[in-house]
């Protein structure tokens, strides 16, 4: 397994912006220096010449540019028009390309204190589901339905379950129960057994911060 030390951790949010960029610059100088068929085989992506990988982020398709030293969006209707891409999307999508060993799935999950140092942080995730919850709680049906709008699929297990794919290689599992006369609202949040194999385990924080900013926003 890749073992590519970003920086990107728990605290990223108070680094400065000058430390975030030199983060970022430094990814890219990495994933350059590497070969690009091997990055492409264990990403479960696509190498479109020597130094531009294209990939699914939330099942929207993404340029790696290597030249250009950024990421972004081709725009929809099979243009080749460039949508550019935030850098922390960036960070958190080079972080990936970095760590992928092409590990196959292992078609079972685990939850986040299962995961590598999963128990330092886990006591942090309520924290950060609890918007989720809250916007949620009497609505698992439009949970469900918001989670369809970044490439979610149901989970037929679970009424209110649905599957996001942040990466091809990395499944995440959101199974929501909605308030009832006994029990408060709840979200449980679950990855494939394999997803070590891919982001680092504060990264992986990082992952779910962003998918709950998404199924808050409007």
């Amino acid at each position: 397994m890749n073992d590519y030390k970003t920086g990107l951790s728990s605290e990223a949010s108070d680094n400065s912006k000058e430390n975030f960029v030199n983060i970022y610059n430094k990814m890219f100088k990495e994933l350059t220096s590497r070969d690009m068929g091997s990055i492409v085989s264990r990403a479960n992506c696509r190498l479109m010449d020597n130094k531009r990988i294209k990939l699914s982020f939330f099942k929207k398709e993404i340029i790696a540019d290597l030249n250009k030293k950024k990421i972004y969006f081709l725009k929809s209707g099979g243009s080749d028009e460039e949508e550019p891409l935030d850098m922390y999307s960036s960070s958190l999508i080079l972080h990936y390309l970095l760590n992928a060993d092409g590990t196959p799935p292992a078609a079972s999950w685990i939850s986040y204190r299962e995961l590598p140092g999963g128990l330092f942080y886990w006591q942090k995730i309520p924290e950060v589901l609890e918007p989720l919850i809250k916007k949620y709680e009497n609505n698992g049906e439009g949970f469900l339905k918001k989670t369809f709008e970044i490439g979610g699929e149901k989970y037929a297990q679970f009424k209110f379950g649905s599957v996001i794919y942040p990466f091809k290689m990395f499944p995440v599992l959101m199974i929501f129960d909605e308030k009832s006369t006994e029990f408060e609202a709840n979200i449980r949040v679950l990855f494939d057994g394999s997803a070590p194999h891919y982001l680092k385990t504060d990264v992986v924080k990082l992952i779910i911060i962003y998918i709950v900013k998404k199924l808050c926003n409007r």
